[in-house]
């Protein structure tokens, strides 16, 4: 069975507890990916903070942290970049988890959505902390 690359070939046991570690991290390493973007755009809304309040009261609930950028202020270009590069990445990470799951091989398949799990259960409680948009960002700059 080949994993990824040609070179990457499995055809011993060994070979494949090697693969199942492999995407299992890969997977772990998507959602903290995940998590590192959404906390650093929580950084940015939250260094701007004058979007999110005005006349000293919370924006309304209809609008949420997208509408922040369309409006007066927007994201500095580095913080852009930044992120533009990340996605990047997390979309690479993404398509070769999809490529490892084509394979149709059962053990890797689990090792994905199981690395998934566990990073979600790691680095998941940050969305708590840093949901960005939620009504706590506007309070504490509003407050």
């Amino acid at each position: 069975m080949t994993l990824l690359f040609s070179s990457w070939s499995i055809s011993t046991a060994q070979g494949l507890v090697g693969g199942i570690f492999a995407v299992l991290f890969l997977s772990i390493f998507y959602e903290g990916l995940k998590s590192f973007r959404e906390y650093l755009m929580h950084r940015a809304v939250k260094s701007l903070r004058a979007p999110c309040c005005t006349d000293s009261k919370p924006i309304p609930k209809e609008r949420n942290w997208r509408s922040i950028f369309i409006g007066k202020s927007k994201l500095p270009l580095f913080i852009h970049v930044i992120q533009s590069i990340l996605q990047v990445i997390q979309i690479g990470v993404a398509y070769l988890m999809m490529l490892a799951i084509m394979t149709f091989n059962g053990w890797i398949f689990l090792s994905i959505v199981f690395g998934a799990g566990v990073g979600y259960l790691v680095f998941g409680w940050t969305k708590f902390l840093y949901g960005v948009g939620s009504t706590q960002d506007c309070n504490e700059c509003c407050g």
